[in-house]
C-alpha cells in the first residue's frame, strides 16, 4: 500500500522507515495481512504511511508533520506487529 498523492517535504517534513526481517514468507504475510486492516482503517491527518511486504520483509515509511505524530504512528504500528507475531505463537 503506498503513499497516496505525492508528499511535499515542506508539509511532511519528518521521515522515518522501518524495515523487519522474519524467518519465512508466510510469517511475514499473515502479520502484514493481520497489520493491513488497520492500515486501511485509521484516518490519520498528521502523517502518511507506506505499508509494503516484500518477500520475508515488511518495509513501512513514516511521513509525519511533527514529531509527536511520527512517535504515536509508530508506535501503533509496532503495537499492531507485535499482537499479530503474539498471536501466532498461540
Amino acid at each position: 500500500m503506498g503513499l497516496q498523492g505525492s508528499p511535499s517535504a515542506k508539509e511532511w517534513p519528518i521521515e522515518g522507515f522501518i524495515e523487519l526481517s522474519f524467518p519465512d514468507e508466510e510469517t511475514a504475510k499473515v502479520v502484514y495481512e493481520s497489520v493491513l486492516y488497520e492500515h486501511r482503517s485509521v484516518p490519520y491527518r498528521r502523517s502518511r504511511i507506506e505499508f509494503l511486504r516484500d518477500g520475508k520483509k515488511i518495509r513501512i515509511r513514516f511521513l509525519a508533520r511533527d514529531n509527536s505524530a511520527l512517535r504515536g504512528t509508530l508506535n501503533s504500528y509496532l503495537r499492531w506487529i507485535r499482537v499479530a507475531m503474539d498471536s501466532l505463537e498461540v
